[in-house]
């Protein structure tokens, strides 16, 4: 199949198929008589691992770590696969934690300003850089 038919097919744009392309997420493809890239099944699978990936919010890096490692024939490492996912689920749950404590600082701090100009009053720029104590 053509590029415009992989890319209808897995609904991910021909010019990202070129970019996966020179990432060496996808491996080099053949060209026809015509010069046109020739993509067949296998291609289709591995945008879709691709996809996949990229959803889950893995990098090109990992993404490329783990396709490396793959063989066509037998498909993915299961352990090293397993072992990234845990790795990504490590990252989420930080990331998570992260904005928790960041959306409670902004909670106290919008709290601190109505409070603050309820009173006709101004926050001044020292009350600003400090962190907010917790309630609880």
């Amino acid at each position: 199949m053509k590029i415009g038919e992989l890319a209808k097919a897995s609904g991910v744009p021909a010019h990202t198929i070129r970019f996966y392309e020179s990432k060496g997420l996808m491996p080099k493809v053949t060209r026809g008589m015509n010069g046109y890239r020739v993509y067949n099944e296998e291609s289709l699978e591995r945008l879709g691992r691709i996809t996949c990936a990229k959803r889950l919010g893995f990098t090109l890096e990992d993404m490329l770590t783990v396709l490396a490692e793959s063989n066509p024939s037998e498909g993915l490492d299961h352990d090293k696969l397993i072992q990234q996912l845990d790795t990504r689920l490590d990252e989420v749950e930080t990331m998570m934690k992260g904005l928790m404590q960041q959306r409670e600082e902004i909670v106290q701090f919008k709290q601190h300003l109505l409070d603050t100009w309820s009173e006709g009053k101004c926050v001044r720029t020292n009350e600003m850089n400090q962190t907010p104590t917790s309630s609880s």
